[in-house]
């Protein structure tokens, strides 16, 4: 299935912001949010042997080689929680479903910075434009998955998700 053979190790730095503690003069911009990540991934080997090829007449070996860079790993989110809008700064009469949709985008890249010989150093990645629906027992998100460059390739994609929130749906 294209999986690799071997472990990529990526300690990674998560923070985000809720902006619900701005004064109440800032009104709507109280149920934005920002996320984001850093890693550094580092792949358990440094290069993997492809194939080898012996010259049956001078008894040459060559081998393909492929090297596995260092890949910086960040992102981010923007988010604007609906629920949050209702609950803590203004309630405008909106239908339950408009209530629980928080839109959001994301964005994923990666940056080879070691060991970049066969992988280059140009940054790869999408941008995911999508909505959330957080229903009491469940969330439901839906999200395009555009790529940033040629690179990261060339159609949009999609991404459907369903989560349960088990200590909801078994509360003891």
């Amino acid at each position: 299935v294209g999986a690799e053979r071997f472990n990529v190790y990526t300690p990674t730095l998560f923070f985000g912001k809720g902006f619900g503690d701005l004064p109440q003069s800032a009104g709507w911009l109280r149920a934005f949010a920002i996320t984001g990540q850093v890693g550094y991934a580092i792949p358990g080997q440094r290069q993997t042997i492809e194939s080898i090829d012996v010259d049956a007449d001078t008894g040459i070996v060559t081998a393909d080689i492929e090297t596995h860079p260092d890949v910086l790993v960040w992102g981010g989110t923007l988010q604007y929680s609906m629920p949050y809008l209702k609950q803590n700064v203004v309630d405008l009469g909106l239908p339950d479903f408009i209530n629980r949709l928080i839109p959001i985008v994301e964005v994923a890249l990666q940056t080879p910075v070691a060991n970049t010989i066969t992988s280059g150093t140009i940054t790869t990645g999408t941008v995911n434009p999508g909505l959330i629906y957080a229903a009491n027992k469940f969330q439901l998100a839906a999200e395009a998955i555009i790529p940033i460059n040629r690179q990261s390739g060339t159609g949009v994609g999609g991404m459907v998700q369903l989560h349960f929130y088990l200590d909801d749906i078994f509360p003891t």
